[in-house]
């Protein structure tokens, strides 16, 4: 689903696909099986100091490569294509000037900047890209063996149902509570409970009324991947899997971005075929996260 359908940017939204395009899929070609991407919009950039995360707007090169992208001059929020590292990063930061990131949604002028996120799948087996721990998660060892527990809570996942349409709609059901599941497990280890039939129901963003005031969460999920966040600051995440069949019609996806997005996409024009089909998943996940983040 997507913002332009009048459906929540909360949780998760994808390049459109026809429904013939995916009713030929087949377990031999499982979505998963390809590249994911993730993003996240956090908070806002500092506007002083030199030790910052900020690296500067996206450029060409940085379509391959880069992982942050903020403009500082401008009190533009963080922007990562790697969001486990920038919660390693904000979670080791001693200096000030990436620490504290202002706030201009909280009565503080600033608070110790802090991202955290579980990444896991409705059924294992369906997500190999997250199925191994990332040295650069931002859970520990045990905390993620927690989570991966939980899918078995679950209980919906691979009930048969009679048409893909329900399927479907089964599995956004799943990754929704699933999502939800993990955010409260987040909390938890911050020492705030979140029970979980309080939480708002999928098809709003994610809200929970026993939620401190200046926590933040996001939900993705997408073809049975979960990613979730829990921040000190305002936040948006993103999570899209590379389907090779939109390189056949790329330029018309293309058009479906922001104006920002298809300059920088058209600086690139240089690249190749696989290189720009790149460029326009990370561009994607860019803006969706920006909706959600706003």
């Amino acid at each position: 689903m997507t913002a332009r359908e009048g459906k929540d940017v909360s949780e998760t939204g994808g390049p459109v696909e026809d429904s013939s395009a995916r009713a030929a899929d087949t377990p031999a070609a499982r979505p998963t099986d390809h590249p994911a991407y993730r993003c996240v919009v956090l908070g806002h950039a500092v506007s002083h100091g030199s030790a910052s995360l900020s690296t500067g707007s996206l450029s060409t090169d940085s379509l391959s490569t880069g992982s942050l992208s903020a403009d500082s001059s401008n009190g533009e929020p963080l922007i990562s294509h790697d969001p486990h590292a920038l919660a390693a990063a904000l979670a080791s930061a001693t200096d000030g000037a990436v620490r504290d990131l202002p706030n201009d949604s909280s009565d503080a002028t600033s608070r110790p900047a802090r991202l955290w996120l579980a990444e896991a799948c409705v059924l294992p087996a369906s997500c190999a890209d997250s199925a191994a721990p990332s040295a650069s998660s931002s859970t520990d060892a045990s905390s993620r063996r927690s989570m991966r527990d939980l899918q078995a809570a679950v209980d919906n996942a691979d009930t048969p149902v009679s048409s893909a349409k329900a399927r479907r709609r089964q599995q956004r059901e799943a990754e929704s509570h699933l999502a939800r599941l993990l955010l409260g497990e987040l909390a938890a280890a911050q020492g705030i409970q979140l029970a979980l039939a309080d939480w708002s129901p999928r098809g709003q963003a994610p809200h929970h009324p026993a939620l401190p005031a200046g926590f933040y969460v996001s939900i993705a999920h997408r073809h049975g991947h979960v990613l979730v966040g829990l921040a000190t600051l305002p936040l948006g995440l993103d999570l899209e899997y590379r389907n090779p069949r939109h390189a056949h019609d790329l330029d018309a996806r293309i058009a479906m971005l922001p104006t920002d997005a298809r300059e920088r996409l058209a600086e690139a024009s240089h690249l190749s075929e696989t290189e720009r089909l790149d460029g326009f998943y990370r561009e994607w996940v860019r803006y969706e996260c920006k909706l959600k983040y706003l």
